[in-house]
């Protein structure tokens, strides 16, 4: 017990804080500022499973949030089925509302509870010293809008799981011999991605590519040590547990959807029936009638890039619930100092270029873009569907950033990743003790 008391701090901390969020945030209530964004709308779809017991295809009208017309039952539903299936086994014992809503809450606690492990694991693997290990852990775990989507209903907190088993199971593939376990928890990773949320299908794209690269040798010839054998065999195994797992959704969605297997054009068709005119225009910039260019104008003119930054770090409820000024310049200059940390590593490794490895840079490619692709598709459901000023659909890049940032925060020593480590702790307790919970129980009192 003695020798884990770091990881069980970690741990309960986590569970601490998001248990807290949890209880005490408005119990879906749309009108209610302080109420965790759309998940009066999400909730409907958990709520439908509980009631009837089975899944909803996303056209019926239960599940249809008024004045968009569409339903969040069109999209990757899996987190919503643990959901409705734990609150029916709640149900059996107390069926009282406010209980079914925690237990649908809670189901998305203990998804964070498990990435904080697994994010554990993968900082064991990938960081020599105990001082970046723990920095590693904290600057994901803990950073507040982490925190924020394990405590509501929502399809976030089991994306933000599948991207700390991905990354887990390829650093265990390339560190190790290929076994039948790193196939496990990339096959369990992939899965759970392609169920949640489309904003991290990089890390699919990425799994493929680092799977495939990991049992060759020279960018061409499979390595000998594994041999083409190994890879049929452990791609094809990988392969068919994806399948498996994730196949039967998109096969059911392109069945009650007439093909259209990712919701996408059957959104689109009940926004347009549905939704209110007013909303339909006003929501995205195409509907404005901006070119993609003036877009990007609008958003710099608008003031975006600081106004994503910001509810990237912290924003509750419907981004109202924030905490002062001085709390992102802090923040921002523990994220600043990392990432010119990290600038300031550049040239030391353009000097051992020769001493790296093809697969090492593909690697760090690879994790670039699962950085690069989320504000991209961002960018794009702005331009097409919804404009909104919301930094947790970038949160699918926070593993790798985060990486990048200790490595930089490491560059200045021992001292400097304490300090961080310290911040972090105190602005996620900061924000949730001192910001979040006093606008909580104002409006939704014990």
């Amino acid at each position: 017990m003695r020798k884990h008391w770091k990881l069980i701090a970690y741990l309960l901390g986590f569970l601490v804080l998001t248990v807290t969020l949890a209880l005490t945030q408005p119990l879906s209530d749309p009108d209610q500022l302080t109420a965790p964004p759309d998940e009066n709308s999400r909730y409907l779809i958990p709520t439908y499973i509980y009631e009837h017991g089975t899944l909803p295809t996303g056209l019926e009208e239960e599940v249809r949030i008024s004045g968009y017309g569409f339903s969040y039952a069109l999209y990757n539903a899996f987190p919503y089925i643990v959901m409705g299936l734990a609150m029916r086994a709640v149900g059996l014992i107390n069926a009282d509302p406010a209980v079914l809503l925690m237990t649908a809450r809670f189901v998305n606690v203990m998804a964070g509870f498990l990435m904080a492990w697994v994010v554990y694991l993968l900082a064991k693997r990938i960081f020599q010293e105990g001082k970046s290990q723990w920095l590693f852990c904290l600057a994901i775990t803990y950073q507040p809008m982490n925190l924020f989507i394990h405590s509501y209903v929502n399809t976030d907190s089991f994306c933000m799981l599948s991207t700390a088993l991905i990354a887990y199971g390829l650093v265990r593939l390339y560190q190790e011999k290929a076994d039948l376990r790193s196939c496990l928890w990339i096959a369990g990773g992939v899965t759970l991605c392609a169920l949640s949320y489309y904003n991290a299908y990089g890390y699919i794209l990425a799994t493929v590519i680092l799977f495939a690269a990991r049992f060759m040798k020279d960018g061409k010839a499979i390595q000998r040590e594994d041999g083409l054998k190994a890879f049929m065999k452990y791609g094809a195994l990988t392969a068919v547990l994806v399948l498996a797992g994730a196949g039967w959704w998109f096969i059911r969605q392109g069945i009650v959807l007439n093909g259209d297997f990712l919701g996408l054009r059957t959104r689109a068709a009940m926004t347009a029936v549905y939704g209110a005119p007013e909303i339909q225009q006003a929501n995205s910039f195409s509907g404005q009638g901006y070119s993609y260019i003036g877009m990007i104008g609008e958003m710099f003119r608008r003031q975006l890039p600081a106004k994503m930054a910001a509810t990237l770090i912290a924003a509750y409820g419907a981004m109202t619930v924030r905490p002062q000024t001085w709390f992102y310049i802090l923040y921002t200059l523990v994220w600043g100092a990392g990432l010119i940390g990290c600038v300031i590593r550049i040239p030391s490794l353009i000097r051992e270029k020769q001493k790296t490895g093809w697969k090492r840079k593909l690697f760090h490619a690879c994790m670039l873009m699962c950085v690069i692709l989320p504000l991209i598709l961002f960018l794009q459901y702005c331009y097409t569907t919804d404009y909104q000023e919301q930094g947790r659909y970038l949160l699918p890049a926070l593993i790798p950033a985060m990486y990048y940032v200790t490595k930089g925060l490491d560059r200045f020593g021992e001292k400097a990743c304490c300090c961080a480590s310290a911040v972090i702790v105190f602005c996620a307790a900061w924000q949730v003790f001192a910001v979040a919970l006093p606008a909580y129980l104002s409006n939704n009192p014990l």
